[in-house]
């Protein structure tokens, strides 16, 4: 049986709605509500470049390209898929730095559906990062999930000022399966949710609370093939303005 929809105020005068536990929020409404919500079915963005809402970067030293679209799935999805040479591949940031960390603010992140033909042949990032082209290259700021080529393992990660706390493997990826991947900061520290499920509430020692921040992924292949990367919906919702 499915989680049942609930409600709650955040900083009085927002309501935001959740599912199986309160801070996995769907959506918020109110005077300080930012909402970010996409499944990738119809809208801008259409093409290869994505490039309406997205700021696209791609890497592609194959014959081919490494390219981004909405594909064929039931409720939507997003695909990146990788040129065919070892890190090629597509970083993309949504327009503007829109979101940020502070103790005057709440904020929900979610990645869901997300999975990968080859998780030990490939890197990715999903989270929110400061305008860069390669956030997997090397970033100053930054916070979400990571996991790098040559291993199988799944870790959070913050970053502030070039300085980073990495956690321990929080899950063991597996090719072509589906996960869920959520955080959410309350104004004072982060929890992290699998699959629904609340795993981790770590250090916020380098919490990027002193810049803007845009919602980003990056996808690159860690071999001579072309990989894939599929993400069913990403969703930011922020209390706070």
């Amino acid at each position: 049986m499915s989680a049942s929809l609930h409600s709650r105020y955040i900083k009085n005068r927002n309501l935001a709605f959740w599912t199986g536990h309160r801070k996995r929020l769907i959506h918020a409404i109110g005077p300080d509500a930012v909402v970010y919500d996409n499944d990738f079915v119809g809208g801008p963005g259409t093409d290869t470049a994505f490039d309406t809402e997205w700021t696209v970067t791609r890497v592609e030293g194959g014959a081919g390209e490494s390219t981004v679209t909405r594909t064929d799935a039931i409720g939507g999805a997003l695909l990146i898929t990788t040129d065919a040479v070892e890190n090629d591949g597509v970083n993309m940031q949504l327009i503007g730095a829109s979101f940020e960390l502070t103790a005057d603010q709440e904020l929900y992140f979610g990645a869901m559906g997300l999975q990968i033909n080859d998780v030990t042949q490939t890197d990715f990032f999903a989270g929110l990062a400061v305008t860069d082209t390669d956030i997997l290259g090397g970033v100053t700021d930054r916070i979400g999930f990571e996991s790098l080529d040559g291993s199988t393992d799944l870790k959070f990660m913050l970053e502030k000022d070039s300085t980073e706390t990495l956690s321990s493997s929080i899950h063991t990826l597996v090719d072509a399966t589906a996960i869920d991947l959520e955080f959410y900061w309350d104004g004072s520290g982060i929890e992290v949710f699998k699959n629904g499920a609340s795993i981790l509430t770590p250090a916020v020692t380098n919490l990027p609370n002193d810049v803007g921040l845009r919602l980003t992924l990056q996808f690159l292949s860690g071999e001579t093939a072309n990989d894939t990367f599929q993400l069913d919906r990403i969703r930011v919702i922020q209390i706070g303005r």
